[in-house]
């Protein structure tokens, strides 16, 4: 046997084939009946066999407890919308049972909705901020922001927004932290999220802002805490696509999908979609895999300071 053979009778037996189709297999390959059952033998009895199957036999059935899941709550493609959703039903059914909703109106009074780039550049005045510059041209914009920072004054970031066409190589993203100055709470006054959703103490530690121009996009990744997206300015999509999905949990980095884009790893009918309006929130559960595109100039703010536990930093498949 060679080793492409060998290594496929490997995976073969790993999987759980039944022996006399694999038997079968070697014998068309080439192989004759008492060669290709000794092989088959030899890894059989193999004590790094005998260790691996058993672990693949778990990870099979979790696959298939994992599919079950899928099937019976399936969607129809859409993430569910709900008007008026109040804290309670929102902590008690979508967050408890770890499903994303859309919270259509959410912030529709809030002063937020009137912002523009100019307007929270007057807001933190002349300190420099951290903003993401080439992105298109970087292998893993998303992944590898570090590489792409650049500091420069908030109204050189909004005469920049104003100035370039849609594109994907300017970004504002949350690892600015920008929140947390000081001159941000002029700015939290406008994003008056209520005590029942998020601890005041805690708020302006627990909010982080989002801003870019059209075609803004943001790859393939999955957050280690719940997060409710609140759209503010412009329109927005994101696919979201469950944790369970086996296929998604090959070829990660920490946090990030290699591919990118979700439709390069998933089948359609297993993406759900949302789209927002200024004004609708996305509760975003744990874990559960998104990418996010810009449809038009786009201000967001998220929130993670949510009333349950919310600290998930253990969750991360890519490390394994």
């Amino acid at each position: 046997m060679n080793e492409a053979q060998r290594l496929w009778l490997a995976d073969q037996l790993l999987e759980g084939a039944p022996l006399d189709q694999v038997e079968a297999a070697l014998c068309a390959g080439g192989l004759g009946s008492e060669e290709a059952l000794e092989a088959i033998e030899k890894i059989l009895l193999s004590p790094i066999f005998r260790s691996a199957r058993p672990k693949v036999q778990l990870g099979q059935r979790l696959a298939m407890a994992a599919e079950l899941h899928l099937q019976v709550c399936k969607q129809n493609g859409q993430v569910p919308e709900r008007q008026d959703l109040g804290s309670k039903d929102f902590f008690e059914h979508w967050l408890a049972h770890h499903q994303p909703v859309i919270l259509k109106g959410f912030a529709a009074n809030w002063g937020a909705l009137k912002w523009s780039p100019e307007s929270i550049a007057e807001s933190l005045g002349d300190e420099p901020i951290e903003v993401l510059t080439k992105r298109q041209s970087a292998k893993h914009a998303d992944r590898d922001f570090r590489d792409l920072i650049t500091r420069i004054s908030p109204r050189q970031w909004a005469e920049m927004l104003r100035s370039e066409a849609p594109q994907n190589d300017l970004y504002l993203v949350a690892r600015n932290h920008l929140m947390q100055r000081p001159q941000a709470k002029a700015l939290l006054r406008d994003t008056p999220i209520g005590e029942a959703w998020v601890s005041q103490a805690d708020l302006q530690g627990c909010c982080s802002l989002w801003m870019g121009p059209a075609k803004t996009f943001t790859a393939l990744h999955h957050d280690t805490c719940h997060a409710l997206f609140v759209q503010l300015v412009g329109r927005k999509t994101f696919r979201l696509a469950s944790p369970l999905i086996p296929g998604l949990l090959s070829d990660t980095d920490p946090f990030y999908h290699r591919s990118k884009r979700l439709l390069d790893v998933c089948k359609a009918d297993e993406i759900l979609n949302a789209e927002l309006a200024p004004g609708d929130a996305l509760f975003l559960p744990v874990g559960w895999w998104h990418e996010a595109q810009s449809l038009s100039l786009s201000i967001g703010m998220s929130f993670n300071g949510l009333h349950a536990a919310n600290d998930y930093e253990h969750y991360c498949p890519g490390r394994v």
